[in-house]
C-alpha cells in the first residue's frame, strides 16, 4: 500500500469511528430516561437495610409510623436498575444494581422516610448518603461517596468511608458516634458537654474544641482518618 493509500485508509477509519460515536451519542440522548416511583411499606419493621450499587441515598426522619420510599431512576437504552425487596423477621431489605450492558449506564437513588423506632443500615459504592432529622440508630458505609448528617438526634451513629468526606451535625449528644475514613476529611459538630474521645488524623492529633474530654463521660466519640483531617467541635 502506498503512503497515500495508507493515509486514505486511516482517514476512512477515523470517519467510521466518529460516525459510530455520534450514533451512540444520539441514541443515548434519544433513550435517556428519568423515572420516579414511590411506595409505602406496611407491616412491622424494626430495621432497614439499603444497598445501592449506583446512586445516592437520603434518609429522612419522620414522626409517622409508616415507611415511605421514593426511588428515582436514570437510565438509557431501556436498562434501568433492578430492585430486590424483602421483609422478613422485621428487617426490610432493599437493594438495587445495574444490569451488565456493553454501553450506557444507570443509577437508582433513594429517599426513605424512617420512623425513629427503626434502625437503618445504608451501603453505597460511590453514591453519597445524607441523613436529615433522623432520630434512630444508623450505620452508613460508602466507598467514594460523601456522608452528610444533619440535625441528628439518635442513640448510635456510625459512618465509614474509603475516600469520601464525612460531615456530622448532631442536635443531641449521641451515646456513641463513630467515624472512620481512609483518606477523607471528617467533621463532627456536637452539643457542648463531656465526652470520651478517641480521635486521630493522618497518624497525628485531631482538632478538638468546645467540648470537654472526660474518660467517665456518658457519651463517646471515635473519629479517625488515615490521611485526612479530623475536626470535632462543640456547639451548633
Amino acid at each position: 500500500m502506498t503512503v497515500l493509500g495508507w493515509r486514505r485508509a486511516v482517514a476512512a477509519s477515523a470517519a467510521i469511528v466518529t460516525a459510530v460515536v455520534l450514533a451512540f451519542g444520539v441514541a443515548w440522548l434519544a433513550t435517556d430516561r428519568s423515572r420516579t416511583t414511590s411506595y409505602v411499606v406496611g407491616g412491622e419493621v424494626s430495621r432497614i437495610e439499603l444497598a445501592i450499587s449506583s446512586g445516592h441515598a437520603v434518609i429522612v426522619g419522620t414522626q409517622s409510623s409508616t415507611i415511605e420510599v421514593r426511588r428515582t431512576d436514570r437510565y438509557a437504552f431501556g436498562h434501568p436498575a433492578r430492585e430486590r425487596r424483602s421483609l422478613s423477621a422485621g428487617v426490610l431489605r432493599i437493594s438495587s444494581s445495574c444490569p451488565k450492558i456493553v454501553v450506557g449506564a444507570c443509577s437508582a437513588s433513594y429517599e426513605v422516610a424512617v420512623p425513629e423506632t427503626v434502625s437503618v443500615s445504608v451501603r453505597t459504592d460511590d453514591g453519597a448518603v445524607r441523613l436529615t432529622g433522623f432520630r434512630g440508630t444508623a450505620d452508613v458505609r460508602t466507598r467514594g461517596g460523601a456522608v452528610t448528617v444533619e440535625a441528628y438526634c439518635g442513640f448510635d451513629l456510625a459512618a465509614r468511608t474509603l475516600s469520601g468526606d464525612v460531615r456530622i451535625a448532631a442536635a443531641c449528644s449521641p451515646a456513641h458516634l463513630e467515624v472512620l475514613t481512609r483518606s477523607g476529611n471528617a467533621v463532627a459538630q456536637v452539643p457542648p458537654g463531656r465526652y470520651r474521645i478517641s480521635a486521630s488524623a493522618g497518624g497525628g492529633e485531631a482538632h478538638v474544641s468546645g467540648i470537654v474530654r472526660d474518660a467517665s463521660a456518658p457519651f463517646t466519640i471515635d473519629m479517625h482518618s488515615g490521611s485526612g483531617t479530623v475536626t470535632i467541635g462543640g456547639g451548633l
